[in-house]
């Protein structure tokens, strides 16, 4: 059957309460969509949370063939919404590898060690920064280094909606701790049990 826009919102209204309620003090909400819906949710995230709780707009900048499209640009993203319950979430800095740009402006010192002179943001005058001591690009709301599912991956499922592993472990890694509770309420092809399992965390599914 195809629902109309009231009754999906009036379903996706009463997931939203029921897993408000089983989420735990520290738990965090990931609420994946597409631009049909996207603003409807956060509305109605908004009210069962607060607004106070909301964290992020994470935009999913994902490849795709360009093509033509009649009136409008081509659509190359999804929306990740994420809130919390309170302020006592659980909260992993994720970082992902330096850039080739990045590392060029690193010079080596007398023992090999690449290093650059930069300005100190807080104590001000200069400081030495050493690219081993840097973990790594901080991960920030716009994630454009995790292509979808290809054709031949081993991980595809053939499941029409199947999101890539990598992004469900940067979202379990940055929210959990090893050991954590997940609940993914719609299944799909199984990636978040899946991922879990590789990364330590129980699951519900």
């Amino acid at each position: 059957d195809i629902w109309t826009n009231d009754e999906y919102l009036q379903f996706m209204y009463e997931r939203l309460i029921l897993i408000k309620e089983l989420l735990s003090e520290n738990g965090s909400l990931y609420l994946h969509c597409d631009w049909h819906k996207s603003h409807y949710l956060r509305c109605i995230c908004d009210e069962i949370f607060g607004s106070q709780n909301f964290r992020n707009e994470i935009i999913w900048n994902y490849f795709g063939f360009k093509r033509s499209t009649t009136r409008k640009f081509p659509q190359e993203h999804d929306t990740i919404l994420s809130y919390v319950k309170s302020e006592n979430y659980t909260w992993n800095v994720q970082y992902k590898p330096h850039s080739d740009e990045y590392k060029k402006r690193f010079k080596k010192d007398e023992n090999g060690r690449l290093y650059r002179d930069d300005v100190n943001p807080t104590g001000g005058g200069s400081r030495i920064i050493y690219l081993d001591e840097v973990p790594g690009d901080i991960v920030d709301s716009v994630w454009n280094d995790i292509p979808p599912v290809n054709p031949v991956a081993k991980e595809r499922q053939n499941y029409p909606t199947q999101k890539p592993e990598k992004l469900l472990e940067r979202i379990i890694k940055a929210s959990t701790n090893p050991g954590d509770l997940i609940f993914d309420c719609f299944m799909g092809s199984g990636t978040t049990q899946a991922v879990a399992i590789k990364n330590n965390r129980r699951y519900i599914g």
